[in-house]
């Protein structure tokens, strides 16, 4: 190994060595704050507990140590579940709403999450001097709706429509409600259409 290759040799392995302790630094400087501000909380409450050290180790500073340990296993919790919604979410648009029928018993478990932006919508669909009950699928270009219409006695069959948004009004009642709605032949009409939300201009 000549002098270029030990020069590069050591370079390399400083550099490597930075980028492997920086980290590691700044961990130890993080869990050293954390513990820090949790012997805040751990002392008083060590001093009303009956031993003040276990094998040589300050109560206190177990405890503060309990927490810290307490906290990123919460972390780690809700990163583990915010990985799993990720999952969750690529696999119902990749591969689920392909299967006949997700959409629709997606939208019936779920009712009106604000943040489904793929949920069934209960609607009022006016056309002419006609009304109906239903649920929007999905709103789409040219200012169109998708929208689905039960027939009673089975909210399971029914024929489904793309009409102007303009004839569709929301209705403030979860999905279940348009299902039991159509199981009973259509009673209680007037109760679902003082549900009705009106248009915003």
């Amino acid at each position: 190994m000549n002098g270029k290759n030990h020069i590069q040799f050591l370079k390399t392995t400083v550099i490597g060595g930075v980028l492997f302790l920086v980290p590691v630094a700044v961990l130890a400087i993080v869990l050293g704050k954390a513990i820090g501000v949790m012997l805040l909380v751990a002392e008083p409450m060590a001093a009303f507990l009956p031993v003040d050290n276990i094998g040589g180790v300050a109560l206190a500073n177990l405890l503060a140590l309990l927490c810290v340990l307490l906290l990123c296993f919460l972390a780690g919790l809700v990163a583990r579940i915010a990985l799993a919604g990720k999952v969750i979410k690529t696999l119902e648009a990749r591969v689920l709403v392909n299967i006949p029928g997700y959409t629709m018993i997606k939208g019936i478990t779920s009712g009106l999450d604000p943040e489904d932006t793929d949920g069934l919508k209960p609607i009022l669909i006016t056309q002419g001097e006609t009304q109906r009950i239903g649920l929007e699928i999905e709103r789409i270009e040219g200012g169109r709706s998708v929208v689905y219409i039960p027939s009673p006695p089975s909210a399971w069959s029914g024929i489904s429509q793309i009409i102007p948004s303009e004839q569709v009004q929301y209705l403030d009642v979860p999905v279940m409600s348009i299902i039991e709605y159509t199981e009973k032949f259509n009673r209680g009409t007037d109760s679902l259409l003082s549900k009705v939300i009106p248009a915003r201009h």
